[in-house]
């Protein structure tokens, strides 16, 4: 499965993608992603998310699990991307 992280820092502006293997990888990315955008003042705000490709339909939609739980749901624990309510 193809899958990538899209950030937008300050919207309404564009988002940027970055490709990424797993969730693991996804939330790791996010994560670093947040912390030095945390650190910009000039950054007052900021999305993130997760897509995945359809190949089927040929684009990129959000992501879910097969509960239909979104990257929001996950969290990383000990380097290992868990699901929140399973912690």
């Amino acid at each position: 499965m193809k899958l990538q992280v899209w950030n937008v820092i300050n919207p309404p502006n564009k988002s940027s993608r970055h490709n990424v293997a797993t969730i693991t990888e996804a939330l790791t990315l996010i994560n670093t992603m947040a912390q030095i955008q945390l650190m910009n003042p000039r950054i007052t705000s900021n999305a993130f998310g997760l897509e995945a490709y359809d190949e089927k339909e040929q684009e990129w939609s959000e992501w879910y699990d097969e509960e239909g739980n979104d990257i929001d749901a996950y969290h990383l624990v000990n380097g290992v991307a868990i699901l929140i309510e399973n912690y």
